[in-house]
């Protein structure tokens, strides 16, 4: 088994020592990869935390995987920790940003291979026709300076460039190392100078890629395989066969109010001293602007559908609000605001809706003034289970959507769970 390329890669896990943090933020990252030509002439990556001996115990099964597999350019080992599954491959072109797939199921839960964008660790076998189309020697460097965002820059890569499908093998699976998650965060996610250069590859951060921007840039086309992110969402039709829903709701359930009157109150609470309204952003029939035009705040309800306005403004005149909230018609991904008019926004069970909430996010920063508050609840994921599966196009676990607050701007102020039939996520961050 020859060696090609040897990353400065530490000989046993016993000699990995974690990144330490260092005074200068562009100061080279520590290795992350290794590789090696296996007898195949496939290559053999592996992360600094995996042992040689377990990438090799793994490379069997993974290129067994080319056989199935039509066009398969690399074959990815799914991830497992004692308490269930780390990750089955990565996506990163993904409404969410940066998501390690089936991270939080059960062990024993994904035992069908799965096509992904990328690896973003642990072991995974490439093409040498791809390795070399992708020039992923040179990404896996560490003088290149993608740290730990290497094998997921390379392996992105080879989809960019249309080398071939990354499929994630359920058969080979390896055991994740304790200090994986934190080196990767560390000198990946974390790490400026990985993601400057991940940036300047790509042309969108690693954890927030705005999915409308890429369509204009044909070098990557390569990268819009995946036709359930780049579907178009169901219309929502509910406020035409219902009417004002939510209002309804409000009076008629008392958990249902209690988590409207709790989630407005906080909200309140938080705002900065200001004379400027709080947008409420997917506001539909407008119940939660209307909660905060009940305490003196000026409000406004922007909804992309004409008839969740009408039901707003009908709800809204009816209670005796309309001199405080005022209801627009208007998408999230492209508001009809000016910047900076806003003291504070809400996203309240809305951002699951999102096609792109990139997007909507950077919008909602710039029309907030500066420290101006964000609020955003929406129902946790759980494997297994969609809250909605109509509307709902993704559900969030906790990181994911904090790595995405970040990434578009926004500080987080504070977190909490409201349990219940959807288990929410409340988030209160603020514009940085």
């Amino acid at each position: 088994m020859a060696t090609v390329g040897e990353c400065r890669f530490p000989r046993n896990r016993a000699d990995f020592q974690p990144m330490q943090a260092v005074d200068d933020p562009l100061a080279p990252p520590a290795p992350f990869a290794a590789f090696e030509r296996l007898a195949s002439g496939r290559v053999l990556v592996r992360d600094a935390t995996v042992a040689p001996e377990a990438a090799r115990a793994a490379a069997p099964r993974l290129e067994a995987a080319f056989d199935r597999h039509d066009g398969l350019a690399a074959a990815v080992a799914r991830r497992v920790r004692a308490d269930g599954v780390s990750a089955h491959g990565a996506f990163v072109v993904h409404p969410k940003g940066f998501v390690q797939n089936g991270r939080g199921a059960p062990r024993d839960a994904e035992r069908f291979d799965a096509e992904v964008d990328a690896a973003d660790a642990g072991v995974a076998v490439l093409q040498p026709e791809a390795f070399a189309v992708a020039r992923a020697e040179a990404i896996l460097d560490p003088r290149t300076g993608y740290g730990a965002l290497a094998l997921l820059a390379a392996t992105l890569e080879i989809r960019r460039q249309r080398a071939g499908r990354i499929v994630a093998v359920a058969s080979a699976t390896v055991e994740e190392a304790a200090e994986l998650a934190a080196l990767f965060t560390a000198a990946g996610l974390e790490s400026e100078l990985a993601r400057s250069h991940f940036r300047a590859h790509f042309g969108f951060e690693v954890d927030a890629c705005d999915l409308d921007s890429l369509t204009d840039r044909p070098s990557h086309a390569g990268l819009r395989w995946n036709a359930a992110v780049w579907g178009v969402p169901a219309p929502f039709e509910k406020y035409d066969d219902r009417g004002a829903y939510h209002w309804k709701l409000y009076a008629t359930h008392d958990a249902y109010r209690r988590r409207a009157d709790t989630l407005v109150s906080f909200m309140a609470t938080n705002l900065p001293r200001s004379t400027q309204p709080v947008l409420d952003v997917g506001a539909g029939d407008g119940l939660f602007a209307g909660l905060l035009a009940r305490q003196g705040i000026g409000a406004v309800a922007l909804d992309p559908e004409p008839r969740a306005i009408l039901c707003a403004r009908e709800a809204i005149a009816g209670a005796d609000l309309a001199p405080l909230v005022a209801c627009v018609e208007g998408a999230a991904e492209a508001m009809p605001m000016p910047d900076a008019a806003f003291r504070g926004a809400m996203l309240l069970d809305v951002i699951e809706h999102l096609r792109n909430p990139v997007r909507a996010l950077r919008e909602i920063r710039r029309v907030l003034a500066p420290g101006g508050t964000l609020l955003v609840a929406t129902p946790a994921w759980r494997y297994g289970h969609r809250n909605d599966p109509v509307y709902h196009l993704d559900e969030y676990r906790d990181e994911e959507l904090l790595r995405q607050l970040r990434a578009c701007g926004f500080e987080i102020a504070s977190t909490a769970r409201i349990k219940g039939a959807y288990d929410d996520i409340v988030i209160l961050a603020r514009r940085n």
